[in-house]
């Protein structure tokens, strides 16, 4: 999941229609920023600072691009001449003009070499380009005119899965405004042509995004709807490739500005409805859904994007304004819906951001921290809504309430667990239902209240991860295990934090309360509530988490007692063949499954607690980790045996022929006659 984690002004922009781009510099963290067709400035996004600046002798045609292979700066003057020049370089006018007879439309830069893209869409290395410029024939007149007749824009290397290198962009002829799309293969130089069209509709944004095989073509038009056109080597789709989602955010009306940030991300600028401010939009190519948002008070027609080390650069009207962004493990379920406000870490104090607008379609846990009493709120329930003395509705003589009034008393039960209204959605949407990705054990909740409000926060297009951290921190405070179990099976992804404090509450039901200063006595009969109740426990154990994310939070939530206790429950799952954890939706019931996920939690364990294990003198403790000790040793034997095992394998999948070890055919006898 992408997440929005500050913004700030970063530099002004003099004259925005003077304004002709941002490019990556040599060190990371630093942008080449284009200002005015005769200023470039390069920047430090981070520290805000100016590092460099120069002051040009002519008018650039296409913003300044660094050259790793020569490492220095190049600069295209009247679509006709270069510049090169280095850090060190005070007067650029001092550096040699080096004239071209065709005419250059852009510089592209690449990781290894710029390449200099012209006008007529052929594509040259800058150091082939400089050798080959005095070969050049061509008519400037003809140059000029081919120039003046169109318009190229957002050329971008790509790398397809093979390691074929293309370079696409953007080509709109002026006389008639047709806007099409140029894939050019660097190795081969086959050239494709993509028109962008649809039959009355308009197109008001457009961008190229890397893939995970191939770059796709991201389009949308008035109408809302976003079309999707991947450009693999052999693909038979036509411009502009498939529907895949309407965009409902933005006002399609106006124009969007729209950049591919990374795989699978493109970053979307454009007006909101109603013309009240405008928003910056991450969408998820690959999952179709709108990632994350950042809210402006104010539009600005003139906008350009830009992205590099983890910033989204918006240069819009004067400003140069820099988003600093966060790319976690995709979870198709971490995206439903709307963003979770609590990804705003930093609070925005800008004059131009609407900082009412984020929690426009979010739902915020409003309880207090105090456990609640099940029997008190029912009671409470009871009192708010009002028994019905008059004849119950049957339909046929007494009619049923509206749905106004039922949807109506839902909206008070809700407030008593959630602190917000149910979202109605318009042009007759309300008796669509989206319902989560669910478990085959999925029993779903256990009673009326639970279950209203379950399923208003998946209506509202709430995310997994935000319902877990409202509807789990509920049922853990108030000892809920049925419900904690119908969480932990409904969803699928529960962030390391809440998984670490399931475990606890699992763990705490699982074994006796710790001694009291070593006045504890020993009780003659256990007590029911502490028989093991290995449900729950093994069905946190059953879930996914990241090791390194969830290891400080084991830390924090366990003591030494959960741990000893927690070791010998998953020596007893990979040690027991009949014991297996329950299946999951991304992670199936089977023997090598369940011993590999009590490795891991294994592991987590050891890292987490090293310290307190390595100090221990606790017996029961050693005698756990000798055991484990054993285990592995086998495993690591068995790594040994299997190692030998694998030559044997490797010449009868190869279908190679076994010789013997000792060969009997390195030397012959012949009788030779001397004389």
């Amino acid at each position: 999941m992408t997440k929005f984690l500050s913004y700030y002004n970063l530099f002004p922009i003099p004259d925005p229609k003077e304004f002709l781009g941002l490019a990556s510099d040599k060190e990371k963290g630093n942008v080449v920023t284009t200002l005015a067709r005769n200023v470039v400035v390069v920047l430090n996004i981070s520290t805000q600072k100016q590092l460099l600046s120069w002051s040009l002798p002519e008018k650039l045609s296409s913003k300044v691009i660094y050259d790793p292979n020569s490492q220095k700066y190049v600069g295209v003057f009247g679509n006709h001449s270069l510049r090169v020049w280095d850090v060190d370089t005070s007067d650029v006018a001092k550096c040699k003009k080096l004239k071209f007879q065709k005419s250059i439309a852009h510089l592209v830069e690449t990781t290894q070499e710029a390449l200099v893209l012209y006008s007529d869409g052929e594509c040259q290395t800058l150091s082939q380009a400089l050798i080959s410029r005095k070969d050049q024939k061509e008519d400037t007149a003809e140059q000029l005119a081919l120039a003046a007749s169109k318009v190229i824009s957002k050329p971008s290397i790509y790398t397809l899965s093979q390691g074929q290198q293309v370079l696409t962009y953007f080509e709109e002829t002026k006389a008639t405004g047709e806007l099409q799309l140029i894939r050019l293969s660097l190795a081969t130089a086959t050239r494709r042509e993509y028109l962008i069209q649809r039959e009355d509709v308009r197109l008001t944004g457009y961008a190229v995004v890397e893939g995970d095989a191939a770059p796709q073509l991201l389009t949308i038009w008035s109408d809302k709807r976003i079309f999707m056109l991947n450009l693999a080597e052999r693909t038979s789709e036509r411009s502009p490739g498939k529907f895949v989602s309407m965009l409902a955010e933005l006002n399609v009306e106006s124009k969007l500005s729209v950049h591919g940030v990374s795989r699978n991300f493109a970053a979307i600028y454009g007006a909101n409805h109603g013309q009240e401010g405008a928003s910056l939009l991450v969408y998820n190519t690959q999952f179709k859904v709108v990632n994350a948002k950042q809210y402006f008070k104010v539009y600005l027609d003139f906008s350009r994007l830009w992205a590099g080390d983890e910033h989204i650069l918006l240069a819009m009207g004067q400003n140069i304004a820099a988003v600093r962004y966060r790319m976690n493990r995709e979870v198709l379920v971490d995206m439903l819906g709307s963003q979770f406000s609590d990804t705003h870490l930093t609070p925005i104090e800008l004059d131009h951001i609407n900082e009412e607008e984020h929690l426009e379609s979010v739902i915020k846990f409003g309880g207090s921290t105090k456990s609640v009493n099940y029997a008190t709120v029912k009671s409470k329930l009871d009192k708010n809504i009002p028994t019905l003395s008059f004849q119950t509705a049957d339909g046929r003589e007494l009619a049923y309430d509206p749905p106004e009034i039922v949807d109506q008393e839902i909206d008070e039960i809700i407030k008593q667990h959630v602190h917000g209204e149910a979202t109605s959605v318009e042009n007759g949407l309300e008796d669509v239902s989206v319902t989560l990705m669910t478990n085959f054990f999925d029993s779903g909740p256990q009673n009326t209240a639970v279950q209203a409000l379950v399923r208003q926060l998946e209506r509202s297009g709430a995310g997994e991860e935000e319902i877990i951290e409202k509807i789990l921190t509920l049922f853990i405070k108030t000892g809920n295990k049925e419900h904690v179990l119908m969480c932990l099976r409904r969803y699928s992804n529960i962030s390391e934090r809440m998984l670490a404090w399931s475990l606890r509450f699992a763990l705490d039901i699982n074994t006796k309360p710790p001694a009291i200063n070593g006045d504890a006595k020993p009780l003659k009969k256990p007590l029911k509530n502490n028989q093991p109740n290995k449900e729950l426990l093994n069905a946190v154990l059953a879930c996914s988490f990241d090791a390194s994310g969830i290891e400080e939070h084991l830390r924090y939530r366990l003591e030494l007692s959960h741990v000893q206790h927690l070791m010998n429950h998953l020596y007893e799952l990979v040690h027991d063949p009949s014991a297996q954890l329950e299946e999951r939706p991304n992670r199936d019931s089977s023997l090598i499954q369940t011993e590999i996920q009590a490795l891991q939690w294994l592991g987590c364990l050891l890292t987490s607690h090293f310290t307190l294990l390595s100090i221990s003198k606790d017996e029961a403790l050693f005698d756990t980790l000798s055991k484990w000790a054993n285990l592995l040793s086998f495993y690591e034997n068995s790594l040994f045996d299997l190692a030998n095992l694998l030559p044997k394998l490797t010449n009868i999948v190869e279908q190679r022929e076994i010789k013997p070890i000792y060969s009997t055919t390195w030397y012959g006898i012949e009788e030779v006659v001397l004389y």
